[in-house]
């Protein structure tokens, strides 16, 4: 049986709450097939609404850990969906330039 979020969801809300965590530095489509919501004459990338219920894809901030950032978005949706469930898929993390390593010595 299909997940049923009651009231039904404001993607364009969703996309809003989430993108406020300071966890996430950008809803994403994802590669390949796009997780997007189509509403008329416009799509809200990163939020799918769907008969498996709520998802949203993120890029992370370097930092936290991907529980801790999925914990967050899921306590920052709390107040708009109450307990239902939201699968939160984290594609990729920004790593800002000074938190990687050095590249390796190429001197022969």
């Amino acid at each position: 049986m299909a997940a049923v979020i009651s009231p039904p969801v404001d993607a364009e809300a969703v996309a809003e709450v989430v993108t406020r965590c300071p966890s996430v530095v950008r809803l994403t489509p994802g590669p390949g097939v796009e997780s997007v919501t189509y509403l008329p004459g416009r799509r809200v990338p990163g939020v799918r609404l769907g008969d498996a219920g709520l998802e949203v894809h993120v890029v992370a901030r370097y930092g936290p850990t991907m529980p801790e950032v999925a914990e967050e978005i899921r306590g920052a949706l709390r107040p708009l969906l109450g307990d239902a469930p939201v699968s939160v898929v984290i594609h990729d993390v920004d790593v800002p330039a000074e938190a990687l390593p050095p590249p390796p010595d190429r001197r022969e």
